[in-house]
């Protein structure tokens, strides 16, 4: 059985509102509900841990406003920091704009100068902008001050990690969008078992349902649990292996 985490050859899953699960973060949310309505003009920052879920929500929010016939874009920051600001030009035409991982770039001036003048290219035209980090405005390490404070104008707010039901529920939603069949006890299992952030748990998601098609096999409990011990022992043997070389 294999144990690593292939590229799923299932159906394709996608971030929306929908399959997203407020848990805690219930007013972040509705910000973001009213930014797509037209009813929030402030930039909004979004900052939190890895797998608390801010890509998904940009991502949601995009495909939100496309949806209802806007022109969206979404810019992941770890993806294009070694790239020049160039590609930030014309976004200011747009009809939303998020930017991932705005720590990304920290270090780089000619970013932070881009992001500057593209934060007050949007505000001018009244078009919403959604920006997110690993922590607040003042923490991220920034070296233009401008930026930093254009950053808190709309308010930081931060994405708490999901309980243990609200991670069920978000899990299982995730399954249903890939035409998975995830029992409450397989989905129980895997929270209990495996790290708790949502971008892990999505991992083993896309492998569940890989090995499930591969092996023409239901998602049962001894199956999954046959799967993740499996997993686990051959990445703690290759561990002690690189270690002992």
């Amino acid at each position: 059985m294999s144990t690593q985490l292939p590229l799923g050859i299932g159906l394709p899953e996608s971030a929306s509102f929908t399959n997203y699960i407020p848990g805690p973060n219930q007013a972040v949310f509705n910000i973001l509900q009213q930014i797509i309505d037209g009813k929030w003009e402030n930039c909004l920052y979004i900052y939190g841990d890895a797998g608390t879920g801010k890509s998904h929500l940009l991502q949601a929010a995009c495909e939100q406003m496309a949806r209802r016939g806007g022109r969206p874009a979404y810019l992941p920051l770890a993806l294009f920091s070694q790239s020049t600001p160039d590609i930030l030009e014309g976004l200011d035409a747009l009809d939303l704009v998020c930017i991932d991982d705005i720590h990304a770039i920290i270090g780089q001036p000619h970013w932070e100068e881009a992001l500057f003048r593209l934060y007050n290219q949007l505000r001018t035209n009244g078009i919403p902008q959604i920006i997110t980090g690993n922590t607040i405005p003042n923490k991220l390490g920034l070296h233009l001050p401008d930026l930093v404070s254009r950053l808190n104008w709309g308010g930081a707010f931060a994405l708490q990690p999901l309980d243990d039901i609200s991670t069920l529920q978000a899990l299982q939603e995730h399954a249903k969008g890939r035409g998975m069949e995830l029992s409450d006890k397989v989905a129980q299992y895997l929270v209990h078992q495996c790290p708790r952030d949502m971008k892990t748990l999505l991992k083993w998601l896309r492998q569940l349902d890989y090995e499930s098609l591969s092996n023409r096999r239901k998602l049962t409990l001894p199956f999954v649990r046959n799967l993740v011990q499996n997993t686990v022992v051959s990445l703690q043997d290759n561990a002690s292996w690189h270690g002992n070389k």
